[in-house]
C-alpha cells in the first residue's frame, strides 16, 4: 500500500511539474512582447488554425499586426509579414535561421534514413548537400531530363483524347501524370501508373505522401512535442510492422531506391534522370569535393517524390482552373505556341523560353495559390533582437507568403487573376519579398526549376492539342492540407481536339 501512495506521489509531483513548465512554455510570447491569440493550454491554436487556415493568419495579422506569435499545438510559431525582417531572415542573418522546421522530426516519413534528406538536414550536413544537390539543377542537366518527360506527357495526352469530350476530373490526370514523370526521374523506374498498374512500391510511395495532422501520432507530435521521440518510433514501429508483413510501407520505398542506386554504382548505366545525377553530383565544400553517400542520394530520390507530387499537381489543377474560366487566356497560350514553335512538332525545353505568356499565366497561378505558409518556416538558432521586439531562441518563424501575395499595398485588384503582372513591363518592378512562390534566400526550393520545367512542358502540349472547356462551376472551393491549398472537387473539364 506505502508503494502504491509513494508512485502516486511522484506521479503527482511530476504531472505538476510539467504543468508548471507547460504553462510557462506557452505564455513565452508575453514574457518577449509579442502579440498574438491566446492559446489553448493543450492544442495551443492549432484548431483555429485548421479551420481557417490562410484566412485565420489574415485575421490575426490584421488584429496584432505584422509580427505576431502563436502555438502550432506545442510549438511557438512567430509570423511576420514585414519585410525588413524577412530580408534579415532569409539572407542577411541566415545563419541565424538555417534550418528548417517541418513539424515532425521525420518529416512525416516514418523511416529513420529520411533525416538525410534535404529538407530535413541541419546546419553543416544542409550546407554540404546543399552544395552538392545545386550542381544537379543546372540548364544543362534539366534539358537533359526534360527529354524524360515527353513519353508520359504523351500518354497523358493519350488519356485526354480516350475522354472523347466526355466531361472528366483533370486534376487526377495530372496526379497520375506527375507521379508517372517523378518516378522516372528520381527513381529512375516506369511505374505505369498513368494505365492504372499499381505495384507494392508505388502504393508504398503513395502511402509517404498521405501525411495527416488528424491522425494520433501525428497530433501527439504537434501538440507534445515534449513526447518525442515516442510518437516518431511508434511509426517507425508501425511501418517495420508492415515492410515485415509484406505491406507497402516506407521501409519498401526506401529499399528499393537504394536497390536502384547499388545496381546503377555496379554496372555502370547511366540514364539521364535525376537519380543518376543525383549519383554523379559532387560538389567544393572547404577545399574538399564531396560526392553525396548512398543513403544520402536515396533520402533524396524520395523527398523530390514527396515535395514535388503534390506541389506539381495541384498548381496545375489551379491553372487549368483559371485557363478554363478564362477562356481568352488559354487561347492567347495556344497562339503563342502556334506563333513559336511549328506545328507537330515535339515541344522541348529549348522552346519554354519563347512561351512568355504561359510563363505569366503560371507566375499569376502561384501567386493566388502557392504553397501553405508552414512551407515557409525557419528555426531561430538564437535569440534575435529587431527593433522593439526579440524572436526567442528555438521558436519557429514563418512567412505568410498567401497573405503577401494578396496584399493590397502591394497588389492593386490582388484577388484578381491577371497575368499581365508579370508581363515584361511589370515583372521586374515586383519585390521578391513579397512574391516567392517557393521561397527565397539560401533556403529556397532547390528543385524550382524543375517543377516549372514540368508544369510548362504539360500544359504547353496539353493546350495547343486540345481546347478545354469547363463543366459545372467555375468557383473553386478550397480544401486544406498541412503544405496545400488544393481545389476541393477537381476541375471538371471537357476537352476537345484542336485539328491540325
Amino acid at each position: 500500500m506505502s508503494s502504491i501512495l509513494f508512485l502516486l506521489a511522484v506521479f503527482v509531483c511530476l504531472l505538476s511539474f510539467w504543468i508548471r513548465w507547460r504553462k510557462r512554455k506557452m505564455s513565452i510570447f508575453q514574457r518577449y512582447g509579442i502579440p498574438g491569440p491566446k492559446p489553448n493550454f493543450i492544442t495551443g491554436n492549432l484548431m483555429e488554425y485548421n479551420e481557417k487556415r490562410n484566412k485565420c493568419l489574415d485575421e490575426w495579422l490584421e488584429k496584432y499586426g505584422n509580427v505576431f506569435g502563436f502555438f502550432l499545438g506545442g510549438k511557438p510559431w512567430v509570423v511576420c509579414h514585414d519585410l525588413e525582417l524577412i530580408k534579415l531572415i532569409q539572407i542577411k542573418d541566415f545563419k541565424n535561421f538555417m534550418n528548417k522546421d517541418l513539424l515532425l522530426p521525420d518529416g512525416g516519413i516514418p523511416y529513420n534514413q529520411m533525416l538525410k534528406a534535404l529538407s530535413l538536414q541541419q546546419n553543416e550536413d544542409w550546407k554540404i548537400s546543399r552544395n552538392i544537390l545545386s550542381t544537379s539543377f543546372s540548364t544543362a542537366k534539366l534539358k537533359m531530363m526534360s527529354t524524360l518527360m515527353f513519353k508520359p506527357i504523351n500518354i497523358f495526352l493519350e488519356k485526354i483524347d480516350k475522354q472523347k469530350k466526355s466531361p472528366f476530373d483533370i486534376a487526377e490526370f495530372y496526379k497520375k501524370l506527375t507521379f508517372d514523370i517523378i518516378g522516372r526521374t528520381a527513381f529512375g523506374i516506369q511505374t505505369n501508373v498513368q494505365n492504372e498498374e499499381i505495384s507494392k512500391f508505388v502504393q508504398s510511395i503513395y502511402g509517404l505522401l498521405q501525411v495527416d495532422s488528424t491522425d494520433l501520432l501525428t497530433s501527439l507530435s504537434i501538440c507534445f512535442p515534449e513526447m518525442e521521440p515516442v510518437p516518431t518510433y511508434l511509426r517507425m514501429i508501425s511501418d517495420k510492422i508492415k515492410y515485415v508483413i509484406n505491406y507497402p510501407s516506407s521501409r519498401l520505398a526506401f529499399d528499393t531506391c537504394r536497390q536502384i542506386v547499388l545496381s546503377r554504382k555496379k554496372s555502370g548505366y547511366h540514364p539521364p534522370d535525376l537519380l543518376q545525377i543525383m549519383i554523379d553530383a559532387e560538389g567544393e565544400t572547404d577545399g574538399v569535393v564531396r560526392k553525396l553517400p548512398t543513403d544520402n542520394i536515396v533520402a533524396n530520390a524520395v523527398l523530390f517524390m514527396v515535395a514535388g507530387y503534390d506541389t506539381t499537381s495541384t498548381v496545375l489543377a489551379w491553372c487549368t482552373h483559371y485557363l478554363v474560366k478564362y477562356p481568352e487566356k488559354q487561347e492567347k497560350i495556344r497562339q503563342e505556341i502556334n506563333e513559336n514553335i511549328e506545328n507537330n512538332q515535339q515541344i522541348e525545353y529549348a522552346d519554354l523560353s519563347k512561351l512568355k505568356y504561359l510563363d505569366q499565366i503560371l507566375s499569376e497561378t502561384l501567386r493566388l495559390r502557392p504553397s501553405s505558409p508552414i512551407s515557409f518556416s525557419r528555426i531561430c538558432s538564437e535569440d534575435f533582437r529587431y527593433k522593439n521586439i526579440t524572436i526567442p531562441k528555438g521558436v519557429t518563424v514563418t512567412i505568410p507568403a498567401p497573405s503577401m501575395h494578396k496584399d493590397v499595398n502591394y497588389w492593386k485588384d490582388p484577388e484578381n487573376f491577371n497575368p499581365d503582372r508579370f508581363s515584361c513591363k511589370t515583372a521586374g518592378q515586383i519585390d521578391q519579398t513579397i512574391y516567392q512562390p517557393f521561397g527565397a534566400g539560401p533556403r529556397g526550393c532547390i528543385g524550382m526549376r524543375m517543377a516549372q520545367t514540368v508544369m510548362k512542358l504539360t500544359l504547353a502540349n496539353l493546350i495547343r492539342s486540345y481546347k478545354l472547356e469547363a463543366c459545372g462551376s467555375l468557383e473553386a472551393e478550397e480544401e486544406f492540407s498541412i503544405f496545400l491549398i488544393r481545389l476541393k472537387n477537381g476541375v471538371i473539364v471537357k476537352a476537345t481536339a484542336i485539328s491540325s
